[in-house]
């Protein structure tokens, strides 16, 4: 039988190996064949398990890979810190016939027959709830022993520049460093920009200091002796005196208040665009002198990328393109009884709820008389637990699909701002959501409508980019990797996304 596992540890320097020998050694005691080991150095108190790279993995793997019923973990604690992320993973897996093995506790979630096992249900959900307490404690007494060293003036890493950590533990100046930050702060408080600030330091220290480091410096109360650490304020000796590093900090607010740059890339998508490749939120990176203006993948190592104004382009023209089709009558009247069979069908589906409700209680009235095996009682609560869940998924999805359908109809935008910030706002309720992907880029209007892009070639808008502003991007249209006419795209959608009575009555009827 095959098996996968899965490996957690908290922090990046932490060492996995010997999860992995204790793991290879479980799997040989279960008789399992183990084929792939799956890892996240991430916290399980801070994370969600959906938020794992590593878990993630896991679980694409298992779905390309039906052969694999088994999970292996070391402790319970591998799968999360909070009870809700465990049970949640447990539901979810015992569910699709998959067993979850935990070493620490020599507990299976499922028994030989498939089924769950009530035992480990209960030793597991205790445990959830003991490891999510032990983080909470663990976490209060961290701060609890910070805040009680920094009152000491202790609890000092030595990170701030001009500063070390002395024999005691506090910080003391760095007799190196501080003339070099005495010179930064005089430059800031003559007007000086970072910018300069930072080709002179190079110049006179030999010390390259990024801009944004060099910000931080000057705005530091440490440098002046005010150290502040949560809502405390401590003494350190002071580099600069407090009137040098007020004259610093007023040459920097004035010049912040009189610049230029007021409107500097808008991120039209924020908080919509996500890699395809690996599950994890795309940032805007836009460096003019460098040619650089992209979405680039949160995760370093996957590399994906898309061209930032190429993609505002699309998005505007995907927008626009329904913006008049929802002024047009016929497609309008289409929408609002799209809208009333979904709601048609989320009565039905109640009602279905209500009677998988009323069929559990019944269920444990027999039990109770003894009348029915816990076999047979646990076979009919797995088949009722299946249908309250795809009634669930259903039901989210019709609803889903109406808020889509009434935001297209409330949709009066007659023209989009060509201002980026007022664009952003214009889009709020239309885009739902961008995926990049490395081939492919989908832009999803409404909730419901969803686009399916090539994606460009980065040397050919490299040229489009060079010719003469009236040049470029003439008739520039979305480029559909499917072209799909709007009349099998409504019959697409319905045949994907409504629930369909029929399937509950052969759900009962088979049951």
């Amino acid at each position: 039988m095959k098996a996968v596992a899965y490996l957690r540890v908290s922090t990046q320097d932490q060492s996995l190996q010997r999860q992995y020998d204790d793991i290879e050694k479980f799997a040989i005691d279960k008789n399992l064949d183990l084929i792939k080991i799956f890892e996240d150095k991430v916290s399980g108190s801070k994370t969600k398990t959906d938020n794992r790279i590593g878990f993630n993995q896991m679980e694409k793997f298992i779905e390309l890979n039906q052969e694999v019923k088994h999970i292996l973990v070391l402790e319970i604690s591998r799968l999360g810190r909070k009870n809700s992320d465990i049970q949640n993973v447990v539901e979810r897996y015992s569910s699709k016939g998959i067993n979850i093995h935990i070493k620490d506790l020599g507990e299976s979630t499922l028994d030989k027959n498939g089924n769950r096992d009530f035992k480990s249900d209960l030793i597991i959900s205790m445990l959830g709830v003991m490891a999510a307490n032990e983080s909470r404690l663990l976490s209060s007494r961290i701060k609890s022993g910070k805040m009680s060293n920094a009152k000491k003036n202790l609890a000092f890493g030595g990170n701030i520049i001009g500063y070390k950590k002395g024999e005691d533990g506090t910080p003391v100046i760095d007799e190196e460093q501080a003339p070099m930050i005495k010179r930064i702060f005089e430059l800031a408080s003559k007007g000086q920009g970072m910018r300069n600030i930072s080709a002179i330091i190079e110049s006179e220290y030999n010390r390259k200091i990024a801009i944004g480091t060099l910000s931080g410096i000057v705005r530091n109360t440490f440098h002046k002796g005010e150290r502040k650490y949560n809502n405390l304020t401590l003494p350190v000796p002071p580099i600069v005196t407090e009137n040098l590093w007020q004259k610093a900090n007023n040459s920097i607010d004035s010049r912040s208040k009189f610049g230029s740059r007021t409107k500097v890339n808008t991120n039209i998508v924020q908080g919509k665009i996500s890699c395809g490749e690996c599950d994890n939120t795309m940032h805007q990176k836009v460096i003019p002198q460098g040619r650089i203006d992209i979405f680039i993948c949160k995760d370093t190592r996957c590399k994906n990328s898309i061209n930032r104004p190429w993609l505002f382009r699309m998005v505007r023209l995907a927008v626009e393109k329904h913006a008049k089709k929802t002024k047009e009558k016929q497609y309008r009247d289409e929408i609002e009884l799209k809208i009333l069979s979904n709601e048609a069908l989320i009565k039905a589906n109640n009602k279905e709820q209500e009677k998988l409700k009323r069929r559990r209680i019944r269920l444990q009235t027999i039990i109770l008389d003894d009348e029915m095996s816990d076999e047979q009682y646990n076979n009919h609560i797995a088949i009722i637990k299946d249908g309250l869940n795809k009634v669930k998924i259903n039901n989210d999805k019709l609803n889903e699909e109406i808020k889509g359908f009434k935001t297209a109809l409330e949709n009066e935008i007659k023209h989009f701002d060509k201002d980026l910030e007022v664009f952003k706002i214009q889009i709020k309720d239309i885009l739902k959501s961008i995926v990049i992907y490395r081939n492919r880029v989908l832009i999803d209007v409404f909730g419901w409508h969803i686009y399916d892009l090539h994606k460009p070639n980065s040397t050919k808008l490299g040229w489009e980019a060079r010719k003469p502003e009236s040049e470029r991007y003439i008739n520039e249209k979305l480029p559909l990797r499917h072209p799909i006419n709007d009349e099998n795209l409504k019959m697409m959608i319905s045949n994907e996304l409504y629930f369909d009575e029929n399937e509950i009555d052969k759900h009962n009827n088979s049951n």
